[in-house]
């Protein structure tokens, strides 16, 4: 008897039939084997998010444990605190809340970001509110006593209190976050005087707590809480609770008779993991509940869609199969042809785009990549040559380096010679400079030359200036010791402060610029309290880093500046590192101005590697 033979068209259906039967068992075992594991891997991750959730409370609240440090001792404030006010002198009282808070608490917090002392409560029972000046009337210092934040048991220790509505400020804003507030004291104590003599109040914002935590709630899909020691309600992610201001009762007993930090709490209805982390620095606790359908339910939605897919695939392959397989060797004989030429040197090597198959997306995709290579060849080119034209903007804003050097050097001569060793002290400086910024034809160069560069600059202001600023440069010199840069960007963010800061000043100006490494990165930041920028011409000032020619402001800052400004600063990290924005300014006009510089964290073996620096040569040249 004859033996019937399968054609190709009923092979291949009865081969993904059988790949789908297999494939359909080999998932279903990997999804039970994966949901076991997400169970085990997901209780981790939300360990993780509630450990650092509870860290990131605990930066909060040691932030207020400083501030009341640091003012608990500052006597400039006793004069404030010893005073007494009558009915008639509220008016005194409220201007004097205004002044304390501008001279001392807003001074210590230029930018507003911190935590601040909400009010003070002296031994007199004054209350200077800084929360609302107009809310300090008897009924708000009565609530306060009630809190029982002058307990002579509390002595000097912080106390914390539930969450509550905010009776610091009159009038609510209608979001319950923000008229939620926990509130915490301390009582001062004087070593001059030997009596406690005010009480810190702080009310922190539930906002501000959430907003603490808010990422954890995102990544455990879940609630969190966070309970005091006695699982009174401090903040929550649900809304809901925050507004009636405490837990369900069932569920507090549930976390303070728990016997582990890790369980599961079983409910008539579902089922909820719990995790439970108790901060050592207040005894709060953070309490993440996630339901249980929360865990696995995408996992078991996934299995079920998988299946669907499974089946529509293997109708939709057989009938793409077919038609491939009429159309399929052509285009890619064609497509192969192209290929060799390509490898050959030939980049016009294009196919024709035919058909709208997986095949023609690849001609597509040919074509564009060759496309691409031309554009990138043409960018090469012309970021090659900006780069050679910000390396001569830099040197052309240096001065001849021999002729310069000579020259100094008959000044220092002379300026002993006639008895005026400071004229020439101040001439070496100046030639000590260039002899740095010329770095013996390097682009990149040490760190430690970079910063030599920078003090030598700004010694020489001081010889222009005299005590008209301070300089403090902070940075851990042996770790940076190793560290390379590009020249010559260090002395143009200092500049900025004499050029914009030093005009107009009625007060000494102070500088101060840390070097430090911040992740994979090099950071460099300065702040001063110069005459800062206005907004219009901050908005110049960005546009110009940014690259957007200002041609007036152009003009104006080549004829004030050495030439090389926060611009060429950006533009040489961008062409050479490839980092977006490099340089940021921020100014508050009589304020004062902050810029931050970023740089990769390079060192001499990395650019060994690379190619890009011989250390030899640059000794020798040295």
């Amino acid at each position: 008897m004859k033996q019937k033979r399968w054609n190709i068209k009923k092979r291949i259906m009865a081969g993904f039939v059988i790949v789908l039967a297999v494939v359909s068992v080999v998932v279903t075992l990997l999804f039970r084997q994966t949901e076991n594991t997400l169970r085990v891997e997901y209780r981790k991750l939300v360990q993780s998010s509630v450990e650092g959730a509870m860290h990131r409370l605990d930066m909060l609240i040691r932030e207020v444990y400083s501030i009341s440090d640091n003012f608990a001792f500052n006597n400039q404030l006793e004069n404030y605190l010893d005073k007494t006010y009558t009915e008639e002198q509220v008016h005194l009282k409220r201007a004097d809340v205004i002044r304390m808070y501008r001279n001392y608490f807003e001074a210590s917090d230029i930018l507003q970001k911190r935590q601040k002392i909400s009010g003070i409560l002296t031994t007199k029972g004054v209350l200077f509110n800084f929360e609302d000046v107009n809310c300090d009337g008897q009924e708000v210092t009565d609530q306060l006593l009630a809190l029982g934040i002058n307990k002579p048991e509390h002595l000097m220790r912080f106390c914390w209190y539930p969450l509550r509505d905010n009776f610091m400020v009159q009038d609510a804003t209608g979001d319950v976050r923000r008229d939620k507030a926990v509130f915490g004291s301390r009582r001062v104590y004087s070593v001059w005087k030997s009596a406690y003599i005010c009480t810190h109040i702080f009310c922190i914002r539930e906002e501000d707590l959430y907003e603490a935590y808010q990422e954890s709630v995102v990544e455990t899909k879940g609630e969190i809480y966070i309970l005091d020691e006695d699982g009174n309600l401090i903040s929550s992610s649900n809304q809901e609770c925050v507004k009636r201001g405490a837990v369900d009762e069932i569920f507090r007993k549930e976390i303070l008779n728990r016997t582990e930090d890790d369980f599961t709490w079983n409910t008539r209805t579902e089922k909820f993991e719990i995790c439970v982390r108790q901060s050592e620095l207040n005894k709060w606790m953070t309490v993440a509940v996630i339901p249980q359908k929360n865990i696995t339910g995408e996992v078991n939605a996934l299995y079920r869609r998988i299946y669907v897919v499974l089946i529509l695939c293997l109708i939709g392959c057989v009938v793409v199969l077919m038609r491939m397989y009429q159309g399929f060797f052509t285009p890619v004989n064609e497509l192969n042809q192209a290929m060799r030429e390509v490898q050959m040197g030939n980049l016009n090597a294009y196919v024709k785009e035919t058909g709208r198959n997986e095949i023609a997306d690849m001609m597509r995709y040919y074509n564009n990549m060759l496309r691409s290579i031309h554009v990138h060849v043409v960018e090469k080119l012309e970021s090659e040559r900006r780069k050679k034209e910000l390396e001569l903007e830099v040197l052309v804003s240096q001065i001849n380096p021999h002729f310069l050097y000579n020259t100094l050097e008959n000044i220092v001569w002379k300026s002993n010679e006639a008895g005026h060793p400071d004229i020439g002290r101040l001439a070496a400086m100046l030639g000590r400079m260039y002899r740095l910024s010329t770095s013996g034809g390097q682009i990149i160069i040490p760190m430690k030359h970079e910063i030599e560069h920078l003090m030598t600059y700004t010694q020489i202001q001081k010889n222009r200036y005299g005590d008209a600023f301070d300089f403090d440069l902070r940075v851990d010199h042996e770790a940076i010791r190793k560290l390379m840069t590009l020249k010559i960007i260090l002395q143009p963010i200092i500049e900025n402060s004499f050029l914009h800061g030093m005009e107009g000043l009625d007060r000494k100006m102070k500088i101060r610029m840390k070097i430090r490494k911040y992740g994979d990165r090099l950071q460099i930041k300065l702040i001063d309290n110069g005459v800062g920028i206005t907004k219009e011409r901050l908005d110049e000032v960005r546009r110009r880093i940014r690259g957007e020619a200002v041609q007036e402001y152009r003009q104006n800052e080549m004829q004030r500046s050495s030439g090389i400004g926060l611009h060429n600063v950006a533009a040489r990290i961008t062409l050479y590192f490839g980092i977006e924005e490099p340089v940021k300014i921020s100014s508050i006009y009589h304020v004062g101005t902050i810029i931050v510089v970023q740089i990769p964290i390079l060192t001499k073996e990395d650019l060994d590697e690379r190619g890009e620096y011989d250390l030899q040569n640059h000794k020798k040249n040295q």
